[in-house]
C-alpha cells in the first residue's frame, strides 16, 4: 500500500441507516473495522449502530470527523444535498468512496440517468473542496446480500478513480469483505459506465428472483494491491 494511504481500521458511511449503507457497515463491523454509521437523524444512526460491533452512530457530520475514509450511501435524489453537507466539514487528506447510480423510477423498472457532471461520482468531485479525493465503487453490490452475514459473497467492485493511491486504499478498504475483489476500471470519468451498470443488474436480479453481481473472468488476479 502507498505510504501516506489512509489508516483502514475506520469508516465513516453517510446514508448508514439506508439499505446500502447498512449492509457495508454490517460487513466490515464484522470484519473489524471500526464502523461510524451517519444519518441525518443522530437517533436512528444510534439505533443502526446498537446492532453492530464496535459501532458508533451520530449526525453525518459528526461521524465524517476525522474519518479517514468516507462513504456516501444515499439515493441519487439526495446526492447533492449530500454532498454539499460534506463539502463543508470534509478535510484535505480524506478519501470519499461514492457508491451512488443515478436511476429513475420508469414505466418498465428503473432507469439509469446521467448527471451533469458525466456521473455521480464526477459530481461529488465537483461539489468537495480541493484537496477531497473520490473514488467511485459498490455500485452493483446488493444490499440485500451485504446484509444476510449468512450470504457468501463472490463477486468484483468496479472501482474508478484518478488516483492510484486511493484506489488502492479504496481496494483494501473492499477487500475487508470476504468474496469482494476490487477491480481497477480507469479514471473518475468512466464512473458512469458502472453506475448505468446498476440499473441493468436491479433488473436481472427481479426478473430472476436473484441477488447477482459482476464477474469479470480472465483475472487471475486483482489489478490493485490487497494486504497481506
Amino acid at each position: 500500500m502507498h505510504p501516506h494511504s489512509p489508516n483502514l481500521e475506520t469508516v465513516a458511511i453517510v446514508g448508514g441507516t439506508g439499505a446500502l449503507g447498512f449492509g457495508l457497515a454490517t460487513r466490515w463491523a464484522h470484519a473489524g473495522v471500526q464502523v461510524k454509521i451517519g444519518s441525518r437523524r443522530a437517533d436512528a444512526a444510534k439505533a443502526a449502530a446498537a446492532h453492530l460491533p464496535g459501532a458508533s452512530g451520530g449526525e453525518n457530520a459528526e461521524m465524517i470527523k476525522d474519518a479517514p475514509v468516507v462513504v456516501v450511501a444515499v439515493p441519487f435524489s439526495a446526492h447533492i444535498e449530500t454532498v454539499r453537507t460534506i463539502a463543508g466539514v470534509i478535510q484535505p487528506g480524506q478519501l470519499l468512496i461514492d457508491t451512488t447510480a443515478p436511476m429513475v423510477p420508469g414505466r418498465r423498472g428503473l432507469r439509469p440517468i446521467t448527471p451533469w457532471a458525466g456521473s455521480a461520482a464526477e459530481q461529488a468531485q465537483d461539489l468537495l473542496p480541493a484537496g477531497a479525493s473520490v473514488v467511485s465503487a459498490l455500485q452493483t453490490v446488493s444490499a440485500a446480500t451485504l446484509r444476510d452475514t449468512a450470504q457468501h459473497l463472490d463477486e468484483d467492485v468496479l472501482l474508478c478513480g484518478d488516483k492510484k493511491a486511493d484506489k488502492e486504499a479504496a481496494a483494501a478498504l473492499i477487500a475487508r469483505i470476504p468474496g469482494l475483489r476490487a477491480i481497477d476500471c480507469g479514471p473518475l470519468d468512466l464512473s458512469g459506465v458502472c453506475e448505468r451498470m446498476t440499473a441493468l443488474l436491479i433488473g436481472v436480479n427481479r426478473r430472476y428472483r436473484t441477488h447477482a453481481g459482476i464477474r469479470l473472468t480472465g483475472l487471475s488476479a486483482p489489478k490493485l494491491e490487497q494486504p497481506a
